[in-house]
């Protein structure tokens, strides 16, 4: 790599172990410090030139984005296991273009970016509006469907010539596009009541946004596989432990998968929760407890 891209931004990325092809994930990256990302409209109109070429090479499908002036958001679903190939490539050229424009030098990017991996159809919804839901209320724009550097005009006016696949996502609330728009501007005004936490400082920030939205948006959703949140604190303590040395525990990951199995969670989805092999999942499944053995 060239020394200069290798300067220009450090994309890293935390959650690599935990890529799954054919998932959905938020992605987030900020500035360095107090930085700004994009100081006029040209910057804007960059990166969603770069963002669009990033989606064609790497066969990403854009949910939904949102451009913020210090920070930005991305849901994107990868179709294979390139997401840190594919955020690394966008980042870096952003980074050398606003480099080069600016004379500057150093990091445009903070050192890495975050990934947060989105199974629940219910979870990805909320997501989405989260993610609207930015420049709101950062008071950047009133009212929110003016903001030009989000995806949200296209869930209102669904135009037909777009990169962001905004009919998957308005298709979890109804076959009929125009219906799925209005429930979902109905969504949306239910949201801005709600308190929204920066994921940037609180990566649990979208989970506790998603828990309360998700208590006032129940009539909207086609409900096919429960949340997680109630489990949640099960997986990020199954995820903690990396050998398994008495019966208890494994007693208690057998019992997590079994939960997760009964909500309509296939092996696959599980070992990518969990952060394991498929092999795995039958080896605990399969366990005699009475002795210790060390599955993961």
């Amino acid at each position: 790599m060239d020394p200069q891209e290798k300067n220009s931004a450090h994309v890293s990325n935390p959650y690599q172990k935990i890529i799954c092809a054919g998932y959905v994930y938020h992605i987030v990256q900020r500035a360095t410090g107090k930085d700004i990302l994009f100081l006029e409209n040209r910057d804007y109109l960059y990166f969603l030139h770069i963002l669009k070429e990033t989606k064609l090479r790497f066969s990403f499908d854009i949910y939904c984005f949102c451009l913020m002036p210090n920070h930005l958001h991305l849901l994107v679903k990868i179709n294979s296991a390139n997401l840190s190939e594919g955020m690394k490539s966008l980042f870096t050229k952003y980074a050398l273009y606003f480099n080069s424009k600016y004379k500057r030098k150093g990091h445009v990017f903070y050192s890495n970016y975050k990934a947060f991996l989105c199974l629940d159809d219910n979870y990805l919804i909320t997501v989405s509006v989260y993610i609207h839901l930015n420049p709101y209320k950062a008071r950047l724009v009133n009212p929110l469907v003016d903001y030009r550097w989000s995806s949200l005009s296209a869930y209102s006016k669904l135009p037909k010539n777009t990169f962001i696949n905004y009919e998957y996502v308005l298709g979890l609330l109804s076959c009929d596009l125009r219906k799925a728009s209005l429930m979902y501007e109905e969504i949306m005004d239910k949201a801005y009541k709600l308190n929204i936490n920066s994921v940037i400082e609180d990566n649990r920030a979208t989970e506790k946004f998603s828990l309360m939205l998700f208590g006032k948006i129940r009539n909207f959703l086609k409900v096919k596989k429960d949340s997680l949140n109630d489990i949640a604190v099960d997986i990020e303590r199954v995820m903690s432990k990396k050998r398994l040395k008495h019966p208890h525990e494994f007693q208690a990951r057998r019992y997590l998968i079994e939960q997760l199995k009964s909500r309509g969670y296939s092996i696959k989805d599980i070992a990518c929760i969990l952060n394991v092999s498929r092999q795995s999942i039958y080896n605990t499944l399969n366990t005699n407890f009475t002795k210790p053995y060390k599955t993961f």
